[in-house]
């Protein structure tokens, strides 16, 4: 059962891609914010905040193949919190006393936020090869229709018509893409 349009059948690959989903998978979320939970403790070992051997225990068990899924729903519809269930899980898995610095001195919007900005950057490079991709298309028309015109207007305004010549210069080596 689908509960967004980016998951649906027939319309999602018009609103996203499989790719795009992956990156944004329930599992994929989770393993961000344990990517997260593991770098701050890196961090915190660094600057003797947190044990070096906790610190390297917590890297190694960061991995979402670790963790008891059907643990961690039990304690996401008695906690109703995103991260709190996350965090037990992860506890469980740390040997010794590594799991005790698991989130230590962070906010559960940090992991939260933090994850997804490594999301967002994943996807970034999606987007930006399709640009990419797009601006050759339209450097191409641009060549390909030098000796015609273009409406002048900016702003739903009409105006003179104009030369492709401001376009076609980019596409040429003019310029680079906005």
């Amino acid at each position: 059962m689908s509960s967004h349009i980016i998951d649906f059948s027939f319309l999602g690959d018009q609103f996203g891609s499989a790719q795009v989903r992956r990156i944004f998978s329930e599992e994929a979320t989770l393993q961000k914010w344990l990517d997260v939970e593991a770098a701050l403790a890196t961090v915190e070992a660094r600057h003797g905040l947190v044990q070096e051997e906790a610190a390297a225990e917590i890297s190694a068990k960061a991995k979402i193949d670790l963790l008891d899924m059907a643990e961690l729903k039990r304690q996401a519809d008695t906690t109703w919190h995103p991260v709190v269930p996350l965090i037990r899980a992860f506890e469980a898995v740390c040997a010794g006393m590594a799991g005790e610095f698991i989130h230590w001195g962070a906010t559960s919007y940090d992991i939260i936020n933090t994850g997804m900005v490594l999301q967002v950057k994943e996807v970034y490079g999606i987007f930006l090869e399709h640009l990419k991709e797009l601006d050759a298309i339209l450097c191409s028309l641009a060549r390909k229709h030098t000796q015609g015109y273009i409406d002048g207007g900016k702003n739903p305004q009409a105006a003179c018509p104009s030369y492709h010549v401001r376009v076609e210069s980019r596409c040429m080596g003019g310029g680079t893409p906005a």
